[in-house]
C-alpha cells in the first residue's frame, strides 16, 4: 500500500554557546551602593590624614612648613574665589540695573539672591498690556457708523472680531 515515508530535515543545529552574563539588578544597586560608600570612606580618610598632619606639625612647631603648605593650598582656590566674585558682581550690576533708580541705593546692600528676587518682583508687576489691547481697527473696516446697512451685512464678521480682540 502506500509507504509512510518520513522525511528528516538536513539541517544542523548549533549548540548555543553563547553565556550570558545577567547580574540582577539588586545585586548591581548593592554593588554600587557599596562602592559609593568606600569612594566616601576614602575620601574621609584623606581628609583626617591632612587633618592629622596639620596637628603633627602644629605640635611640633613646624609653623613654616604649616604655612607653606596652607598657602599652597589657598592658591589652588584663589581662581574660583575670584572668578565667582566677579560673577557675582556681573549679577549683581544687572539686577540693580534692572530696578528704577529710585530704589537702587536702597536695594544695593541687599544679598545677591535676595536682591534676585526683589528685581523678579518688580518685573512682573509692571507688565503692560499690548497696545491698542479692546479697540476697534478703523483702518480696515472704516466706521461702522458711517456704513450703510448692505456694508455692515458683509462686514459683520469682521465687526464682531474687531470687538473680539
Amino acid at each position: 500500500m502506500s509507504e509512510e515515508k518520513t522525511i528528516e530535515p538536513d539541517v544542523k543545529q548549533e549548540n548555543d554557546t553563547k553565556v550570558e552574563n545577567n547580574v540582577p539588578i539588586t545585586r548591581l544597586n548593592e554593588v554600587i551602593s557599596e562602592r559609593n560608600t568606600l569612594r566616601e570612606e576614602i575620601q574621609a580618610f584623606k581628609e583626617s590624614q591632612d587633618d592629622q598632619k596639620r596637628a603633627k606639625l602644629k605640635e611640633e612647631e613646624k609653623w613654616q612648613e604649616l604655612n607653606t603648605e596652607l598657602v599652597k593650598e589657598l592658591e589652588t582656590y584663589k581662581p574660583y574665589k575670584d572668578k565667582w566674585d566677579s560673577m557675582d558682581k556681573k549679577l549683581r550690576e544687572d539686577a540693580l540695573a534692572r530696578l528704577p533708580e529710585s530704589k537702587r541705593e536702597k536695594f544695593s546692600n541687599v544679598d545677591t539672591q535676595t536682591l534676585l528676587s526683589i528685581v523678579d518682583e518688580f518685573t512682573v508687576a509692571k507688565e503692560n498690556p499690548p497696545d491698542r489691547q479692546g479697540t476697534v481697527p478703523t483702518d480696515k473696516l472704516g466706521k461702522v457708523t458711517d456704513m450703510s446697512m448692505d456694508e455692515k451685512k458683509r462686514n459683520w464678521g469682521q465687526i464682531l472680531e474687531s470687538y473680539r480682540r
